[in-house]
């Protein structure tokens, strides 16, 4: 009797300790204002990245990199957040935010920075994440801004397949290619947050 309530009493511990971590994540993966947010860094991330088209190929992996580390946090955010969605839902919100991650930390790898290897990471990121985001839009039909999402979800599948229709591009192309992406995903991404914004606040 004494241990199975020291056993209760560490769940509750523990439940008690995770419990503001979780809760802070679910806010932050349901507040408009951190998707407008990644949405303007992104932004200015391609900005960057089609202004400096002499940048190396370590700087574009790096800058890349980064986003999907933020980009990957937010899914993963979305994933614990996502209220009244299925299970299925959440695991793909959770494996397209693992699969952010783990490719932007192979962007920054310095043995991974190559032409190639970068193209490939790129275009493989961009596929996979739109497939998922296509099918978690087409089930949740009272999403907000659907139209917005399932436009967002069909441009990273085409950039997708166009980087890996031509998996070696000069270190130009690429460069402006993935500029291009990162300042239209942006884009998109803060005009869905403001869209998103009534229903956000209701």
């Amino acid at each position: 009797m004494v241990h199975d309530a020291s056993q209760e009493a560490q769940g509750r511990s523990a439940t008690e300790l995770g419990g503001p971590v979780i809760g802070l994540t679910g806010r932050l993966g349901a507040s408009w204002g951190t998707v407008l947010a990644v949405g303007l860094i992104t932004l200015v991330i391609g900005i960057l990245i089609v202004a400096w088209p002499e940048a190396t190929v370590g700087v574009l992996a790096v800058l890349f990199g980064l986003q999907l580390l933020l980009l990957g946090v937010l899914n993963i955010a979305r994933a614990i957040s996502a209220q009244g969605a299925g299970g299925g839902e959440r695991v793909l919100y959770a494996l397209l935010g693992v699969l952010c991650i783990a490719i932007g930390v192979l962007a920054m790898r310095h043995l991974l920075q190559t032409v190639a290897v970068l193209a490939v990471l790129f275009g493989l990121t961009w596929l996979i994440g739109g497939i998922i985001e296509f099918v978690n839009t087409l089930s949740s039909p009272s999403q907000p801004g659907r139209g917005w999402s399932i436009a967002m979800a069909v441009l990273m599948i085409i950039a997708g397949l166009i980087v890996l229709a031509y998996p070696t591009p000069s270190l130009v192309t690429l460069t402006v290619l993935v500029g291009i992406w990162l300042m239209v995903w942006g884009a998109l991404t803060a005009i869905l947050a403001f869209v998103a914004r009534p229903t956000a606040n209701r």
